[in-house]
């Protein structure tokens, strides 16, 4: 459900439940990744803020470690701080070995993920250059930044925004296997000197500078690129360790699945959530349907398929019901062609994604209702942070400083022989923000609707493996759930979350998935 049509039904609900107070954030539950001023001699883990599930949980990630930054001023001086990083354990850890003269193997996989950077106080255009000349892909607003997925000798430049042509670069960068940030710096490329910046904008170049800066020396130490935007918090919701191949999670829960065919009179109104309490939504059009769904609980097991990306695998997480249901709402949307893309300029058809897809909404029907509720399960987040929340429940939504969910649709994907989505992220870039709690993806969830196609394999082509360089393959399987984080537990991207779904050789693939963001998705009172 777009942006515009929550705020239509929110002055819907105003009108029918009366005038809502403005919801003020709660800064309790918030939890900062930075201590200004503190000194890299005295500072610990200990000395950092808990977030709820951290608390819960015991404390830190053990991978968590104190590391100093340094932050540029507004004025151009500097000032020391320190910050929790994430430091992968070793490989031989994976397979719960002490043999530390194992090493990961190189990756067969060519491509790699960029990022670009633009550090000017203007709006540039970007190419890409093959086939012996200059294709214009987008752009990039001033301070902001934007990413690709490329190969090693590919050629982008910047131009000055409005540009016909790529004739006047600006900047020309070559990628290099290895590189993934690419700075466009004015200054360091004599165009111009901090003196012809504004004071707002010596405010924006100094903070992306900061965030440059803390990039390189975040990968030095732990050997990952910095993809975020810092300052960026720990992220606010709960994260499944992966420690080695095979481990097991357990979640039991009181989503159970449907096992029958509710009565189309009692399953098929839409849900409620805009317009009515929660209670109602529950007495009136969840309940009903409780006696066509499996008795008592659900065991879910997450298993570990790997462990830098973390994936996990959750066989039988839908039933024959749940998945016939979706597969039934695909048969009467509309599926359009699916699109990709980020920043100025969107694309909205691709090459490197052929499917076609459509989105569902939670509140459909009291069986995707109970999907939702059973994956908040999983992920150990409340399914309230999952819809719509009225101002009963402003307790929980003062600690997200928003009633919006935090869940997207359901994206319903279909693959056609030859159709695939090539090797790619599902984070964006952030945006250059001073606010730590910047939203951004933070798991996916697959649910395979269909299985017997030949490809169409989920593939994860640089995961971190002793045994072999090949991709991690997941094939297809009737009601089976991958999960998939997007982010570390630093809150940087992890870039070996790099993922695709393989080209159908015969039959097809039918898949949908969530996206969950984290802290939240929009701030919309």
């Amino acid at each position: 459900m777009n942006v515009l049509l929550y705020l239509l039904l929110s002055v819907i609900a105003v009108v029918v439940r009366g005038q809502r107070p403005k919801l003020n954030p709660d800064p309790i539950d918030r939890h900062s990744n930075t201590l200004p001023g503190a000194n890299k001699e005295t500072c610990t883990v200990d000395d950092f803020p808990l977030a709820k599930h951290e608390m819960e949980e015991g404390g830190l990630d053990p991978n968590l470690v104190p590391f100093e930054y340094t932050k540029y001023n507004s004025d151009g001086s500097q000032s020391k701080g320190m910050t929790l990083v994430y430091k992968r354990s070793h490989i031989s850890e994976y397979y719960n070995s002490t043999d530390l003269d194992m090493t990961p193997k190189d990756v067969q996989f060519e491509g790699f993920g960029v990022k670009f950077i633009n550090m000017a106080p203007y709006k540039v255009q970007t190419w890409w250059e093959g086939y012996g000349q200059a294709h214009r892909q987008g752009s990039i607003d001033a301070f902001q930044a934007t990413g690709t997925c490329s190969f090693q000798n590919h050629k982008f430049i910047f131009t000055k925004y409005g540009d016909t042509d790529a004739s006047k670069p600006l900047k020309v960068f070559h990628m290099e296997k290895g590189q993934v940030i690419y700075v466009f710096d004015p200054v360091e490329e004599g165009l111009m000197t901090i003196k012809d910046y504004s004071r707002a904008d010596k405010e924006k170049y100094y903070g992306q500078l900061t965030n440059v800066e803390f990039g390189k020396r975040y990968k030095e130490f732990t050997g990952a690129d910095w993809l975020g935007m810092f300052p960026k918090s720990r992220p606010h919701h709960k994260m499944w360790r992966a420690d080695s191949f095979g481990q097991v999670h357990t979640v039991y829960t009181n989503e159970t699945q449907f096992m029958f065919w509710p009565p189309e009179k009692i399953m098929s109104p839409t849900l409620k959530y805009m317009t009515k309490s929660p209670e109602y939504v529950h007495e009136e059009q969840i309940k009903p349907n409780h006696a066509y769904r499996q008795g008592g609980e659900l065991q879910l097991n997450l298993k570990v398929l790997s462990v830098a990306p973390r994936v996990f695998e959750i066989e039988d997480f839908l039933s024959d019901v749940e998945v016939d249901h979706i597969l039934e709402l695909g048969q009467v949307m509309d599926l359009g062609e699916s699109s990709t893309g980020q920043g100025g300029d969107k694309i909205s058809k691709s090459d490197s994604r052929t499917s076609r897809n459509t989105w569902v909404d939670r509140e459909t029907s009291p069986i995707i209702d109970a999907i939702y509720r059973r994956a908040a399960d999983l992920l150990r987040i409340d399914e309230a942070e999952f819809r719509w929340r009225h101002e009963e429940e402003d307790h929980i939504s003062r600690k997200l400083s928003t009633r919006h969910t935090i869940a997207e649709s359901l994206q319903l994907v279909h693959y056609d022989v030859r159709q695939q989505y090539t090797a790619h992220h599902d984070f964006g870039y952030t945006a250059l923000s001073f606010e730590p709690y910047q939203n951004a993806r933070f798991a996916t969830l697959l649910f395979y609707l269909n299985e017997g196609m030949t490809g169409g394999e989920t593939t994860f082509p640089r995961w971190m493996s002793a045994d072999t360089g090949k991709k991690l393959t997941v094939t297809p399987k009737r009601g089976k759930a991958v999960l998939f984080y997007s982010v570390l537990p630093d809150g940087n991207f992890d870039d070996l979350s790099q993922h695709a779904a393989e080209a159908i050789r015969t039959g097809e693939k039918w898949l949908t998935n969530l996206w969950v963001h984290d802290p939240f998705k929009d701030k919309i009172e």
